[in-house]
């Protein structure tokens, strides 16, 4: 799974469009491990999913396109 641990503590925000067009707001929806947000995330529909950004623990952020392709290559899709 490219390096990243299905059970680390992860974070899930969503993008609040009221920021500008260089900086975006994010508030928090859910601390959990990797894999419970992944699942959560692929399970929601398209418009529920476009503005979610999951932050894992050691400074990596996956944006919806790599969330699904990570779901992708581990069956979840």
């Amino acid at each position: 799974m490219s390096g990243l641990d299905w059970n680390a503590e992860a974070t899930l925000h969503e993008r609040d469009d009221a920021g500008s067009e260089m900086q975006y707001n994010f508030n928090m929806l859910k601390k959990a491990p990797l894999r419970e947000l992944v699942t959560e995330v692929v399970g929601m529909s398209v418009d529920q999913r476009a503005r979610l950004v999951i932050d894992v623990a050691g400074g990596k952020s996956l944006n919806v396109g790599e969330v699904m392709e990570l779901a992708k290559s581990e069956g979840l899709v």
